[in-house]
């Protein structure tokens, strides 16, 4: 894509098996999503950026660990915010779950944002995106996660957690302990009750948002990588590298090029 070109949005198929497909989906930012509809099942989970999803069951806005399920033909719709969106995706047949053992009904749309069912999307976009995983891996992994999503309770918001993460940004180093001392909270505690609230520590959202602001220079920009990494607050390429492999398992040069294959 030349510089300055529009970004329109992406879909890589990582994986596809009897009955169920692992996608990678990356969308620009402000991109609005008309209502539509899936033929399988389908389970989306956050990687980065944030979004409202529309569905049946009211307006939420997403903007960290956080997955949403759809039946087969269920309408929803999303607006991708200003920093753009990067889901894991599996789509799947009803019939090819059961066959790894799962057993309740998948008649409504559900949404979940942060919290156990937060971090447990992370466990499988994990192994989603993992090529050693087999199918029945992938199967299990499903499984589980449905189980314990439609079984978990709601997590308790903390008062001050949108306060909170308007902190958690990557212009300067976040400071927990100065920030505990505004709140007039123990640091301890309150990086505790942010990853319970979140699904994910201070350090990962401070990470992954830092991941957000570089990968945007990557899509729109011609900007050299070094730069690019300055101006997102990494301490220099390197550290930039080391944290796209751990938030999006790869390099930025990778996320750069991907741009070709649209």
């Amino acid at each position: 894509m030349k510089p300055g070109a529009a970004f329109h949005g992406m879909e890589f198929e990582l994986r596809r098996m009897p009955g169920a497909r692992v996608l990678r989906v990356i969308h620009p930012q402000a991109q609005q999503i008309a209502e539509h509809r899936h033929d399988w099942a389908y389970i989306g989970l956050f990687t980065m950026g944030d979004y409202r999803e529309t569905y049946d069951g009211g307006e939420i806005d997403l903007a960290g660990p956080s997955a949403t399920f759809h039946p087969p033909g269920r309408a929803h719709a999303d607006i991708v915010g200003a920093r753009g969106l990067e889901t894991l995706t599996i789509e799947f047949d009803p019939a090819w779950l059961r066959l790894h053992g799962f057993a309740r009904p998948l008649d409504r749309s559900c949404v979940w944002n942060g919290g156990a069912v937060g971090a447990a999307s992370r466990r499988l976009a994990a192994v989603l995106a993992s090529a050693a995983a087999g199918d029945a891996a992938i199967g299990r992994a499903t499984v589980a996660f449905l189980d314990a999503a439609l079984t978990a309770e709601r997590p308790w918001v903390p008062p001050w957690l949108d306060h909170l993460r308007d902190q958690v940004g990557y212009d300067a180093p976040f400071d927990t302990k100065a920030i505990a001392r505004l709140l007039d909270l123990h640091p301890a505690y309150l990086a505790r009750a942010y990853r319970s609230a979140t699904g994910e520590g201070l350090a990962e959202a401070t990470r992954r948002r830092k991941v957000e602001a570089a990968a945007a220079s990557l899509r729109h920009t011609p900007m050299p990588l070094a730069q690019v990494a300055l101006a997102a607050g990494f301490c220099d390429q390197g550290h930039m590298n080391r944290c796209f492999q751990a938030v999006l398992g790869r390099s930025p040069l990778i996320v750069r090029r991907e741009l070709g294959r649209q």
